[in-house]
């Protein structure tokens, strides 16, 4: 169970950046489109306001979002800057914000990680002066600009003490990340290609080290 500090700690991180964002974009966030949904297996669902749906191939996905597939199932959703993203079976995630505006050169990301595993593929944007791209679970932020990476979270470890927060897994498929754990923001990690790490709990980020190629295999099957 996430204890009461825990879980009012995150509700504030992901405030500050919602709040970032939806300055940014001077709109209501539920009409702000941030992709599409564009390769779908099995049942994928999306829940906004008004209620619960099924996501199909072409559909416009919008800020404030929460996606969700079932077993056996997947979603690739390309974003309004071509970005990508792809989930697993049996994940859910919201997306805090996207603000994308290629006459200022901004692209602000923001994605809220409930469960499961995804691999995002960030667009390339050199030219642009603020290109952030975040990605958020319970226990740990996950920031890039140009990059390929995957995260995975447990949020439920009920036989582990350490990690009553959550486990949080990330893999650097290119190029390179940062980690940060939630109750030590000033003390992150750098994740270069093909490098992983942990962050338990409310704990520091495990040092990045290369992944085995069994390591690879799990990390990214489902992924590829």
């Amino acid at each position: 169970m996430i204890s009461s500090r825990s879980s009012l700690r995150f509700v504030f991180v992901l405030a500050f950046v919602s709040l970032i964002i939806s300055s940014d974009q001077g709109e209501a966030a539920d009409d702000i489109v941030a992709g599409r949904a564009e390769i779908l297996t099995g049942t994928v669902t999306v829940e906004r306001t008004g209620g619960q749906e099924t996501l199909k191939p072409g559909d416009p996905v919008f800020v404030q979002d929460r996606l969700h597939t079932g077993t056996g199932s997947s979603a690739e959703i390309v974003f309004v800057d071509e970005s990508r993203m792809k989930l697993a079976p049996d994940t859910g995630l919201k997306i805090v914000g996207y603000h994308y505006d290629p006459a200022l050169k901004i692209r602000h990301a923001a994605i809220l990680f409930i469960a499961g595993k995804a691999r995002f593929f960030v667009q390339e944007l050199k030219e642009f002066d603020d290109r952030r791209f975040r990605v958020q679970t319970e226990t740990a932020s996950v920031a890039s600009r140009d990059t390929e990476f995957i995260v995975s979270y447990e949020s439920e470890l009920p036989r582990d003490e350490v990690c009553r927060g959550g486990l949080t897994n990330v893999l650097c498929i290119e190029n390179s990340i940062i980690v940060s754990s939630l109750e030590f923001q000033g003390r992150p990690s750098v994740l270069a290609a093909n490098m992983i790490s942990q962050v338990c709990g409310p704990n520091l980020p495990t040092p990045p080290r290369f992944a085995t190629a069994a390591e690879l295999a799990r990390i990214r099957a489902g992924l590829d």
